[in-house]
Parts: structure tokens; C-alpha cells; sequence
């Protein structure tokens, strides 16, 4: 759980669109410094930055389910109601701000985070192109193009919702935060999630100062959380769904060229790669 964005080498060029990486600049710029940063966050108890579908609602769903159990509340009746983790009517329940939002580049200030008090932040990620797979399975038929397609991706931000651009700038900026804030900052991986649920929960209660946790509690909120248990729980009308069923590989999607373009992508362009080896 400790922050290690871990920085990769600077490497030379080959075959990427300098537009597109010029665009990827200028955007990462806009939203790190001219959108207003999000100072309600700071009356809340803990932030959740995650990049999107790398676990983001069952995650939520097991601090919810967590926070319901121990303070005698009925679970949520849908998988997406996060309404336990921003309510201010239970004031013993900490309260937990999520965001997939890149941070604002004044909360790269050691002086200004701590004069304005920030909380702890967990920075929920995933093997970027695993995430990449299961936004496509998500989206297909709203994009109508292929995989490869999609994989390359609009930096513009006009085309897809969460590209392989977008993901960039999340994981550059939330691991420049980490880098900056090593005591307010930690990293959470889907993959260590997955391989032990029970442990990963019970470190994301520590860190957020969630007292009375037992190991009964964490057996009940793991079982209730799994993937059959949640897709029994998914709002009615929602056209899309977070939990994924396809059993086939995500590195099925991918033909070696595509594999080939996002290995220099990322090798161009991601600053903080969190482990992942991704060239």
C-alpha cells in the first residue's frame, strides 16, 4: 500500500503521431491547471482517485457493504449507490470523495496541501491495458469500431470516454501526487485486490481509519461482494454494466501489432508506470 509510482526511463521515437502526443500534452495541461481544483475534498475523510475500470465499484461497494455492517444499516439495494460513503448524516462514518479526475497541479504543493489539510488519498490502478479491454466490452456497440480501432484512441477527447490517452494523464498525474505526498498517498492495484480480497480490504480499512473491523465482518462483505452476488444488484435501466463476465483473456483482444503501438505509447508518454511492465 505504499506509493511507488516507480518512473521509467526516457526512451527515443517510433511510428507515434507527434499530434497526438502534442494534444496529450496541451490536454494533461488543461485539466491539471485550468480546471479549479476540487477543494470540497478537504472536509471529507479520505479520497478515492481511481482510473476507471480498474475496480472502482466494487471497490466502493465493499466500503459500502463494510461501513453498512458495522453501523446496523441495511446494504445498499444497488450495486452503484454510494450514498453511505458521502452522506453527513452519520457523522461516525468517515466519508470518502471519489474521483477519476487527474489531480490539480496546486495539489503538487507540499506547503499548500498541508496548510489547507488535505486527507489521505488512495490511488486505486490496473494493468492499463486489461483496463482498456474491459472499457471496450463495456462501450462497443455506443463506439461501433473495432478493438484496434479504439485502442488508438482520440486525444482530443472528443471520441471515447476513457482512451488510452486518458489513462495516461491519470497515471501521470496521480503518480506525480504519490511522488510528491509519500505520507498522504498510497497505491492500490486491482490485481493485488483480486488475489486477496479479505486483506486488501482490511489494509483499506486501516488506512482510512475505519475502526471495528473483525474477520467475520470481512468474510460476509467478501462473500456479498463477489461478481455473481453484484450482478444480481445492478440498477434497473442502467444500459451498461461494471461487471465484467466475458471469461476470455484481455490479452486475447489484442493482434501484435496493436500490442507493438501501445508498448511505444507508453513508452513515449507514461511517466509512472505503478510496476506495470509495459515494454
Amino acid at each position: 500500500m505504499i506509493a511507488d509510482p516507480q518512473r521509467p526511463p526516457k526512451a527515443g521515437s517510433m511510428g507515434i503521431r507527434r499530434s497526438d502526443e502534442l494534444r496529450l500534452r496541451a490536454r494533461s495541461l488543461y485539466l491539471g491547471l485550468l480546471k479549479p481544483p476540487v477543494l470540497r475534498r478537504r472536509h471529507f475523510d479520505g479520497v478515492l482517485a481511481t482510473m476507471p475500470q480498474s475496480g472502482t465499484t466494487w471497490t466502493m461497494y465493499l466500503l459500502t457493504l463494510t461501513l453498512a455492517k458495522l453501523n446496523d444499516l441495511p446494504p445498499p439495494l444497488y450495486i452503484q449507490d454510494r450514498s453511505i460513503l458521502r452522506s453527513s448524516v452519520h457523522s461516525q462514518i468517515p466519508r470518502i470523495f471519489h474521483t477519476f479526475r487527474v489531480p490539480h497541479y496546486l495539489l503538487r504543493s507540499r506547503t499548500l496541501f498541508r496548510l489547507l489539510h488535505f486527507p489521505k488519498h488512495l490511488i486505486l490502478v490496473r494493468d492499463l491495458r486489461d483496463a482498456l479491454v474491459s472499457h471496450y466490452e463495456k462501450r462497443k456497440d455506443e463506439y461501433g469500431v473495432d478493438f484496434s480501432t479504439y485502442l488508438r484512441g482520440d486525444a482530443r477527447g472528443k471520441l471515447y470516454r476513457h482512451d488510452i490517452w486518458m489513462r495516461i494523464q491519470f497515471l501521470n498525474g496521480w503518480g506525480a501526487f504519490a511522488e510528491r505526498h509519500p505520507e498522504q498517498a498510497a497505491v492500490l492495484k486491482y490485481e493485488d485486490l483480486k488475489a486477496d480480497t479479505r486483506g486488501q480490504l482490511a489494509r483499506i480499512c486501516d488506512y482510512f481509519n475505519i475502526e471495528g473491523v473483525t474477520p467475520e465482518l470481512l468474510d460476509e462483505v467478501v462473500a456479498a461482494a463477489t461478481k455473481a452476488e453484484m450482478a444480481k444488484r445492478l440498477k434497473p435501466g442502467k444500459t451498461t454494466t461494471p461487471v465484467r463476465m466475458d471469461p476470455r483473456p484481455a490479452d486475447e483482444w489484442y493482434t501484435d501489432e496493436d500490442r507493438r503501438f501501445v508498448a511505444e505509447v507508453l513508452r513515449r508518454n507514461l511517466k509512472h508506470t505503478f510496476g506495470y511492465q509495459y515494454w
